[in-house]
């Protein structure tokens, strides 16, 4: 099979399409033949060398992907063969193969697409786990959505509709306002062109927020606490600007605020995500959740996706298709 490998750390450079043996799953795990490999910011911060953990190399980015399953290893329900599942696992998803727990694979309806599935399982379950499980969001709060045209974003957007909350996106540019309004954003704020902490005070005139979803670190995660009202709860789910940030406590105690930091593996490792991602999976399949879905990649010009995404030319989710 094919696969993208880096070999050390680095920049784009660094990915490399190369043929590799066909992986072989053990005892529990299932194999996947895969149509879709979702790519997610995270990737970045791997192939940098800048995203928490040790890798061994040579090693294969991609944590997501949708496909068909086509072996299975010892243990595993030999019915599995077929089916169409989107599937996790910490590593090989930029690969035409796919090994995984045979847990961490789940069947996808017939309709729904496979670059949609494989978009789903890191954004969705992120924004889940951060307004729901974490933050606790209520009908009516006020929540600010960082980076509203990202993965996170875009699924942090419905979800925050779906509970009825009232919803503040930022973004960069005019498109990527549109398709925050277009999710569902109450407001938009441009912040490349404003401060975007006066304007969250001027919109909700002079409330604040109850929750803010960021993603970003550095000064806007600093920022972030000054919009929070009274018992307001942020909730960090990345550092995608790589900057670290000091947050004085006399900031947290002279609201009672919350800072909490949300690490996806830990969900998923033990168990809590599945149901979560069982139901989110079929409300993309009924349309109550939309998957944009910017661009699709060949495996092959893994490259050119990551420069995609590096360049912040996104609105939606960046797919590779084997």
């Amino acid at each position: 099979m094919h696969a993208i490998r880096i070999h050390q750390f680095g920049d784009v450079g660094a990915l490399r399409y190369e043929e590799v043996p066909d992986p072989q799953p053990g005892s529990g795990q299932v194999r996947i033949a895969v149509r879709a490999a979702s790519i997610n910011r995270g990737d970045l911060a791997r192939r940098n060398g800048t995203y928490p953990g040790d890798v061994a190399f040579p090693f294969i980015l991609g944590w997501e992907v949708a496909g068909d399953i086509d072996a299975v290893g010892e243990g595993v329900d030999a019915q599995r063969l077929g089916q169409r599942v989107v599937a996790i696992a910490r590593d090989g998803g930029y690969a035409q193969r796919f090994l995984t727990a045979d847990f961490a694979a789940m069947p996808i309806p017939g309709k729904l697409d496979y670059d949609v599935a494989a978009s789903i399982p890191v954004v969705f379950l992120t924004a889940w786990n951060g307004l729901i499980t974490t933050a606790k969001l209520q009908a009516h709060e006020w929540v600010l959505i960082h980076a509203g045209a990202s993965g996170v974003g875009m699924a942090g957007i419905q979800i925050a509709k779906r509970l009825g909350a009232r919803v503040l996106a930022t973004a960069s540019s005019a498109p990527k306002l549109d398709f925050a309004a277009r999710l569902g954003a109450d407001a938009t704020i441009d912040y490349s062109q404003h401060d975007f902490v006066e304007e969250v005070w001027r919109l909700t005139n002079g409330a604040g927020v109850d929750v803010v979803l960021e993603s970003v670190g550095g000064e806007i995660f600093e920022a972030s606490l000054d919009v929070l009202r009274t018992n307001g709860r942020l909730i960090s789910v990345g550092n995608t600007g790589a900057k670290t940030a000091t947050v004085d406590p006399t900031a947290l105690i002279r609201a009672n605020l919350s800072l909490h930091g949300l690490y996806l593996v830990n969900w998923v490792t033990n168990g809590g995500a599945w149901p979560a991602l069982a139901e989110i999976i079929q409300l993309v399949a009924r349309g109550a959740f939309r998957v944009v879905i910017d661009r699709r990649f060949a495996l092959a010009d893994a490259a050119a996706a990551h420069r995609y995404l590096e360049e912040r030319k996104n609105v939606g989710k960046v797919v590779l298709v084997p």
